[in-house]
């Protein structure tokens, strides 16, 4: 199918599509820069019923950006790109934690891009939340907005026993390599202080900004099903996945492609 013969559903009025009749395995040239302007105006795509080996997976990925091999966590066997997002029946916390958060913002570059396919999603429950950092960012007061530009921040990976931390900086607000557009560029997973600021002064900000990074309006909700691949922009969009399935059994594979130089 061309993309004419694609069905595209808004999933929210903040962000996101649904995008049917694709399959990611076999598309030409100018479907992909039809993706390409959908990603750009949508920030998440959402595309069901797809049948992805893990080669084609991490081949999909490179579409968007260099797929990345994380130095901390252990990759599926035989495919060094692709993590095992798993909660088992028994656990109690989800992978990574329940923090809004962007994808591998402690790396310089960060990541561009995250493509995560379903495998085995619980009968209720499960969705993962996004919220719009163009929206946060273009409703700030004039005077909040210079303020934000003028800070940068340390993104870490959070300290473990068995791993030293690794960190990048980046600006508080930073320009979209593709649109052009501004975006907060924070987030409570990887940021515990902001550059300059006394330690009072840093918290103080930090959770005033994710109050207001994740204003309802910013947000949307997406479902998950089987086969389902999710590709979200991680530099203009926060996710959070909701632990709302207790007793059930939730699998999922990612792929993260780090932004080009």
């Amino acid at each position: 199918m061309t993309p004419a013969d694609w069905t595209i559903t808004p999933l929210g009025a903040a962000l996101g599509a649904r995008v049917e009749g694709v399959d990611l395995r076999s598309l030409s040239d100018e479907a992909w820069e039809a993706v390409d302007v959908l990603f750009s105006e949508y920030l998440v795509l959402a595309f069901p019923d797809q049948s992805l080996t893990p080669a084609q997976h991490v081949a999909i990925g490179e579409h968007f950006g260099d797929p990345f091999l994380h130095p901390f966590l252990t990759p599926i066997p035989e495919h060094p790109a692709i993590l095992e997002v798993l909660k088992e029946e028994h656990e109690i916390g989800t992978f990574g934690g329940e923090h809004w958060h962007c994808d591998i913002s402690f790396q310089s570059p960060p990541a561009a891009v995250s493509l995560l396919l379903g495998h085995e999603i619980p009968p209720i429950g499960g969705d993962t939340l996004f919220a719009n950092q163009f929206h946060a960012y273009e409703t700030l007061s004039p005077q909040l907005q210079d303020l934000l530009e003028g800070l940068q921040a340390e993104h870490c990976y959070p300290n473990m026993a068995a791993a030293p931390t690794t960190a990048a900086r980046h600006p508080l607000v930073r320009v979209h390599p593709v649109s052009g557009r501004k975006a907060i560029f924070v987030n409570s997973a990887f940021v515990s202080k902001i550059d300059g600021l006394a330690d009072d002064e840093s918290d103080i900000l930090l959770a005033m900004l994710e109050k207001h990074q994740t204003r309802t309006e910013f947000i949307t909700r997406v479902g998950w099903s089987p086969g389902q691949v999710l590709i979200w922009d991680n530099r203009a969009t926060l996710h959070y996945a909701m632990n709302d399935y207790p007793g059930h059994r939730r699998r999922l594979q990612r792929v993260t492609a780090m932004e080009r130089p």
